[in-house]
């Protein structure tokens, strides 16, 4: 949550399926079909030549989603003490109906430093702490027991926050912490320890920290009628950003100092009472969180109720979302934000494409239950080209305002961006499989209607050509458009009607567009993944298939070149549950040769009589692009070719995700990949 944080490189996109070439005679029939007519100001020859297919799959959908929300340090910090009519306004941009209509609050413990600190931090930064002294000479004489000792209505600015975001509808609520108290430290300040590289909390302070970190919990809860859903007690842990005199808290913990303070946290919790889930651990990006996850030990997993990760670098993705669906324990992607490649702008659409490129990427190749933005509200000044010159933030306003009560709220094209998602997928919505890089679609609560978020980061109009086929009905119910581009913000336009299981839209140049389509309900069986039938596994690093090197109960797993005809490689998975379209379901997955089931016994892939138990059911995680990783229920390992060989009669075992290819299958009815 750095706020000067360098934006990270471009990531390749995970597939690029683009028709760029599709026939004038085939968009001519596409349009027939429903499309609407090209923006007047676009060139209609232009915008017919370039045709996007989309499939739908509504036969693999993840958890319901819980929302979208914001963290509310720094903001909330400042403006929560702005004159009512002001600080109502924003709320109702980010919480109300007619705003952004977020549901999910991030609220920061604040550590605090010295009162005898000179004031170095940027503007809101500077969180209270919960904690009273009890003398100027003696800070480490805090005794958490002492209710004297608390500061009970501590943070006021961020707790009318917390009752705002309630009354307009927000219904989860998550406390973070970004530092310790400055008294708990090596460096005596909040801000990290003198080398950024070494943790900042005392090796004897993990236990007084998590009492300050539940009794602030406990406080925060009683003086606001909010229940926090889970606690944080670490954030962005294995950066080494965080250092003495910094602008914002912050502190760095060792994978093995992450393991200690949440099991001290869980630990404290317990003692008080508290039955609030433990999230972590909040890293930089899902490579980082991977790392610290393989240092902990299975007592600490076992503490952990959410698992958070950020994704300001977008490296890694898979390997936390198997780690997720291993562990049995729901993600969410807890911060992120980006201020553009472009100087601050208020029109400019280009960091508007980025934030919704970000967010459809996350929601499709993480999977996280939620999606929440690091500080909706900027500091406007801090964002002037004589600062930072950017675009971080939704809404920028002055946080040292000269005149809160008539200080501007700055609304940018991200802001609208968002909107074109938070309107419209809808917590219990649940996030559906696609095969476009730039196309996010869900099903509506219920599973009665769906919607459909495109980006175009094009100059030019395009056409997309959506296969609604997977869905088991489509209505001719019209389907509605909203557009935020250049000129128009969440626009309601032409509403546009199906034929058949096909709908063709136009869209602008810049854009980003959703489709709401309200008669398309329930899963095709046909058209659901994995069809049924044997199928080959073959693997995508060595484009060898997973075979059975003897028919024998027990058999040594391999890889071989793929051979269509040999029953060894030929294998059924079978849904436990008929009907479970979710992206957790689980399968058997049989050998044709031998009738054994694939399992994970002891350790060790192999072959078993088929049985109901963990141990032969295995999960799939697929972005969309007809790549599978095949995760074992019981173990949380991942059907992995050993050592990432590319050799004939390698062994197949399994192992920890490491996002490698080698971990990635593809499912063929023919070594030619039909």
């Amino acid at each position: 949550m750095l706020g000067t944080r360098r934006r990270p490189p471009g990531v390749a996109r995970r597939r690029m399926r683009t028709a760029l070439a599709t026939s004038l005679a085939a968009v001519a029939a596409l349009l027939a079909g429903g499309a609407a007519s090209p923006p007047a100001a676009a060139d209609p020859a232009r915008a017919a030549a370039v045709v996007v297919p989309v499939r739908l799959d509504p036969g693999y959908q993840q958890a319901p989603f819980e929302g979208w929300g914001t963290a509310l340090a720094w903001f909330a910090n400042v403006t929560g003490g702005w004159p009512d009519a002001q600080r109502n306004r924003l709320a109702d941009a980010l919480y109300g109906a007619e705003g952004l209509g977020l549901t999910i609050a991030r609220y920061n413990i604040g550590g605090g430093d010295s009162p005898e600190t000179e004031p170095y931090m940027r503007a809101g930064a500077a969180v209270p702490g919960h904690w009273n002294r009890p003398g100027p000479e003696t800070p480490d004489g805090w005794d958490p027991d002492d209710p004297d000792h608390w500061d009970s209505y501590a943070d006021g600015n961020q707790r009318w926050w917390l009752k705002a975001a309630k009354a307009r509808g927000a219904d989860t609520f998550e406390a973070f912490s970004n530092s310790p108290p400055h008294f708990m430290t090596d460096s005596g300040l909040v801000s990290g320890a003198v080398d950024p590289t070494r943790d900042n909390l005392r090796p004897d302070q993990y236990e007084r920290f998590a009492a300050y970190l539940a009794g602030a919990l406990r406080r925060v809860q009683n003086s606001t009628g909010v229940t926090f859903a889970s606690v944080s007690p670490v954030n962005e842990p294995g950066t080494a950003y965080w250092r003495a005199g910094g602008r914002q808290e912050g502190s760095h913990w060792s994978p093995g100092s992450q393991a200690r303070m949440i099991t001290a946290l869980r630990a404290e919790l317990d003692r008080s009472g508290l039955s609030t889930p433990i999230a972590a651990m909040d890293e930089t990006d899902p490579d980082m969180f991977r790392a610290n996850w393989d240092g902990y030990g299975s007592t600490v997993r076992s503490s952990i109720g959410r698992l958070n990760t950020h994704t300001y670098g977008t490296n890694g993705r898979s390997g936390a979302r198997d780690i997720a669906k291993g562990a049995h324990t729901p993600l969410w992607m807890s911060e992120v934000d980006l201020g553009g490649t472009v100087p601050q702008s208020f029109t400019d659409m280009s960091p508007a494409l980025d934030l919704a490129e970000r967010i459809t990427d996350d929601l499709t190749q993480l999977e996280p239950r939620a999606w929440v933005l690091w500080q909706a509200v900027e500091d406007y000044e801090n964002m002037t080209p004589a600062h930072e010159d950017s675009n971080w933030g939704l809404i920028q306003t002055d946080f040292t305002p000269t005149r809160a009560a008539t200080e501007p709220l700055r609304k940018n094209k991200k802001y609208w961006a968002m909107a074109q998602y938070s309107r419209f997928i809808r917590p219990g919505s649940r996030v559906i499989g696609t095969d476009d890089d730039h196309t996010l679609a869900a099903v509506r609560p219920g599973g009665q209607g769906a919607v459909v978020v495109h980006t175009n980061p094009t100059g030019s109009a395009r056409t997309i050509a959506l296969d609604l086929t997977g869905f088991r009905s489509v209505s001719s119910a019209p389907v509605q458009r909203y557009t935020t581009d250049a000129t128009r913000n969440v626009h309601r336009e032409a509403d546009v009607s199906p034929t058949g299981k096909r709908l063709a839209v136009t869209l602008a140049p810049h854009s980003v567009t959703t489709l709401v389509v309200p008669g398309a309900s329930g899963v095709d069986p046909e058209r659901a993944a994995p069809a049924v039938g044997p199928r080959l596994l073959v693997n995508d690093h060595s484009g060898l298939a997973l075979t059975a090197a003897s028919a024998g109960v027990g058999s040594a797993l391999v890889q071989r070149p793929p051979n269509r005809l040999d029953t060894a490689q030929q294998w059924t998975l079978t849904r436990s549950v008929p009907g479970d379209w979710s992206s957790t379901a689980s399968y058997r997955v049989t050998n044709a040769g031998s009738g054994q089931a694939l399992a994970v016994a002891g350790g060790e892939l192999t072959l078993l009589p088929p049985d109901p138990s963990a141990q032969q059911q295995w999960m799939l995680s697929s972005s969309g692009d007809g790549h599978h990783t095949v995760i074992n229920s019981a173990t949380g390992t991942l059907l992995d070719v050993t050592g990432a060989s590319t050799a004939d009669g390698a062994p197949v075992g399994t192992y920890r995700p490491n996002t490698g290819r080698n971990q990635s299958w593809s499912f063929h009815a023919d070594p030619a990949g039909g």
